[in-house]
């Protein structure tokens, strides 16, 4: 892979914050491994200084393994730890806008490789596979499983669970995009299709993945705040009007996925009533508020489509509350604030690009063996969005 020079410096700092995030370590850590300053460490991070080839072998001396596509690091043994690394090669189904940002961000993952690509729209196919350089331009989803390890799902809802049982039944690792399936029954199947084989079965959820995410429950969870009493989250998206009913209501049940994954990350699956209130226009759903019961808590939040609100997550609690600003699904920054102003905190976390990157390099982990494919979201959380997105489409 030939990468330019900012190419090349992006995909190392972006391995290493997966490496470091796998391995837990800080940067004060990684700091301390490399005897350099953490401030040093923080310029590398921010994108703005280089890191060299020589500086680039000190750290995958350091780490023990290569931090770019094109590394050269021997290990101890003296073979090339680049060339023995697996490389998993990627099939995608669907070639959308959501396909074409995945594209680009599977770049940035060193054990990854975009191998083949398949559409039922030919033309859209074959513009996608050239615009993203892969090889294997296949007209069938059986010609797809014979040129990947893996595939990205990314094709309308209606057809999920068909691929997602194809590419099962095929030995091939599945990373599926939200909405997941259209009900927790077709889930359930394909959960225990990749149970046997050991298959890694994921739902493409990018925020579950994402470093600063996790750092944000985490504190939630860690008492600064107190006991948490409500979760408030909002996620709209605008569409033109004649979007077609079929995608505007995918699009509705997707903006519900991330609410729905913060709210089960701090309170669990095990709500206790649910009500929910939608604004119709036809079979449209443009604006949907949903309330959720808890033993000593509640949440709710707001999923629209056509409609725009600030797009912001409180998490409220005893002690005070953390307030992440729009788009608080992108988690970049957030704050931490008392009743006495001077005690408020401040985090700052990375959130590189469209943050695709972070699922892909947690796919890739998973299918591996390095990580879990439930560390990040469990089957249970994933079945329980599906059975709260029925509830939101058809009010069961």
């Amino acid at each position: 892979m030939n990468l330019s020079r900012e190419q090349r410096n992006h995909e190392i700092i972006s391995n290493l914050k997966a490496i470091l995030h796998r391995r837990g370590l800080s940067q004060r850590d990684f700091a301390n491994l490399l005897g350099k300053k953490e401030s040093e460490i923080s310029r590398w991070f921010s994108g703005k200084f280089g890191v060299s080839l020589r500086t680039q072998a000190r750290i995958e001396e350091a780490l023990q393994e290569p931090i770019s596509s094109d590394s050269t690091f021997r290990s101890g043994n003296g073979t090339t730890t680049a060339d023995s690394t697996r490389t998993i090669a990627i099939g995608i189904i669907g070639t959308g806008n959501i396909a074409g940002r995945f594209a680009s961000e599977s770049s940035h993952v060193a054990t990854c490789r975009l191998a083949a690509a398949y559409d039922t729209d030919s033309g859209r196919l074959q513009k996608f596979c050239a615009e993203h350089s892969i090889e294997a331009v296949c007209t069938s989803i059986h010609d797809l499983m014979d040129s990947c390890d893996a595939v990205y799902i990314a094709s309308p809802v209606e057809t999920h669970y068909e691929y997602a049982k194809i590419c099962l039944l095929a030995g091939k690792h599945v990373l599926c995009e939200m909405p997941f399936t259209r009900t927790a029954q077709e889930a359930k199947e394909l959960y225990s299709l990749a149970r046997a084989p050991k298959l890694t079965l994921m739902p493409a959820l990018k925020t579950a993945y994402c470093p600063s995410f996790k750092q944000l429950t985490e504190i939630a969870a860690s008492g600064i705040i107190g006991s948490i009493s409500d979760i408030s989250a909002t996620v709209t998206t605008l569409l033109p009007g004649d979007t077609p009913t079929a995608y505007y209501n995918e699009r509705l049940l997707e903006n519900a996925t991330y609410p729905l994954l913060a709210i089960f990350k701090l309170l669990g699956t095990g709500y206790r009533r649910i009500s929910i209130f939608n604004q119709r226009n036809g079979e449209k759903i443009g604006l949907s508020y949903i309330y959720m019961e808890y033993e000593n808590c509640i949440s709710s939040f707001k999923a629209g489509v056509g409609v725009k609100s600030e797009g912001s997550l409180v998490i409220s609690g005893t002690e005070g509350y953390i307030y992440v600003p729009a788009p608080w699904w992108k988690t970049e920054y957030f704050e931490v604030r008392f009743e006495n102003q001077n005690d408020n905190k401040k985090f700052f976390f990375p959130y590189e690009a469209a943050g695709l990157r972070y699922e892909i390099q947690a796919f890739s982990e998973a299918i591996t063996g390095s990580r879990s494919a439930r560390e990040d979201i469990t089957p249970e959380e994933n079945l329980k969005i599906i059975e709260i997105q029925n509830k939101i489409i058809h009010k069961q």
